[in-house]
């Protein structure tokens, strides 16, 4: 099968997409299947490359929105409408993912004109941007993607609450859940004597409460929100938060830990993958403060694969992935004193946390990426149409 894979970013950019379309791109390369992948040329100015066993084609684009305003939004040269058009007449069936964004609009017309299915799949629902941004996107959800999702031959969403609300763009599609994977191979829990080695080698506090959160600083995510949780918890001496991830909302956030003497409070940058998977491990809890539109929350299964509890905010599909009591909390969005509460009883319930730490590895287990392209595989599959 010769499946044209369409995202808007790609790694090195950072983003839970990026991530997930190149590792579907990898495993269906791995069963046989030929994976061209377009896609925009930030982070990577290099036309074609064949890092992973396919070709991923680059598209120059203007990434401004997203420095500016914190909007992940690529503006894309038009030379991405030919591209996409030449592309999908060679391949069998074109799989986009997410549906405002112009790779996959052009992903949409293309397979129009080549007469090729197009699968897509929602990585999000609605995002409750500030004003004016939440009319532009208001209006871009009605215009681009009520056309990308209403234009696919199979309709896929990464949660069920995302499910719910592409159907709302594209009532006369069924909406099929196709849960993100994790690597449980790589994602995995230590002893406490691991632990401790790997705080030392990350300069952590080896004996003190370690509270990690990974997400891009811009205000979708709500890191501001544990910020201002962190002003609640200065007293408590032996509480460190860690905040890895970059954004345009650094230097607010660098601002009020400094104004707030928020000692314990660090602001940790761009943490490389080789280091990831040990941040998640040295961490006592993982905390998603997500404000609004969380389609999944991929950091979410990774730190229940390496046996971390997870506190995160009720903003879509956390409601889907944490069972509240059982491998994490769940608290309101928007809510420093609720998240602030929540990394409080778990710091003094150590018991509690071992014990969801288990049930959170238990969980994780089911979120297997060979399920996950399994499914989709057999989905690509049954799209295939006879070529006139």
């Amino acid at each position: 099968m010769r499946i044209l894979l369409v995202t808007h970013y790609w790694l090195p950019h950072p983003g839970g997409i990026e991530y997930l379309a190149r590792e579907q791109a990898m495993r269906l390369t791995q069963r046989g299947h030929f994976i061209t992948a377009v896609t925009s040329a930030i982070g990577d100015s290099r036309p074609v490359s064949r890092d992973d066993g396919f070709d991923v084609h680059r598209i120059p684009a203007n990434n401004f929105l997203e420095r500016k305003l914190g909007v992940p939004y690529p503006l894309f040269s038009l030379a991405l409408f030919a591209h996409m058009i030449r592309l999908a007449e060679q391949h069998d069936v074109v799989l986009a993912h997410s549906h405002t964004f112009m790779s996959s609009v052009a992903a949409a017309m293309a397979a129009q004109r080549a007469r090729k299915p197009l699968v897509a799949i929602q990585h999000n629902p609605h995002i409750q941007y500030p004003f004016p941004l939440n009319g532009v996107y208001a209006g871009a959800d009605a215009i681009l993607g009520r056309y990308t999702l209403g234009s696919a031959a199979r309709l896929l969403a990464v949660s069920k609450h995302t499910a719910a609300y592409a159907q709302t763009l594209a009532p006369h599609n069924p909406v099929e859940v196709l849960y993100n994977g994790v690597d449980t191979q790589k994602f995995t829990p230590v002893s406490a004597d691991e632990k401790s080695a790997i705080r030392q080698r990350l300069g952590l506090p080896p004996d003190e409460f370690v509270a990690l959160t990974v997400r891009r600083l811009f205000y979708r995510n709500g890191v501001d929100v544990l910020i201002r949780a962190c002003a609640l918890l200065k007293d408590q001496k032996d509480v460190h938060v860690f905040v890895g991830g970059k954004g345009p909302d650094r230097p607010a956030m660098e601002k009020f830990i400094a104004e707030n003497g928020l000692a314990n409070t660090h602001l940790l940058g761009f943490i490389p993958d080789e280091d990831l998977v040990d941040y998640f491990r040295a961490a006592d809890v993982f905390v998603l403060p997500t404000r609004t539109g969380e389609g999944f929350g991929l950091v979410i299964a990774e730190a229940n694969a390496c046996g971390v509890p997870v506190i995160a905010t009720r903003s879509g599909a956390p409601e889907e992935i944490v069972q509240d009591g059982i491998t994490g909390l769940l608290v309101p969005p928007e809510n420093p004193a609720a998240l602030a509460d929540a990394i409080t009883q778990l710091r003094r319930q150590p018991d509690l946390r071992r014990e969801m730490g288990r049930a959170a590895r238990l969980a994780a287990e089911k979120l297997d990426w060979e399920r996950n392209v399994d499914q989709l595989e057999q989905i690509l599959n049954s799209e295939l149409r006879p070529q006139a």
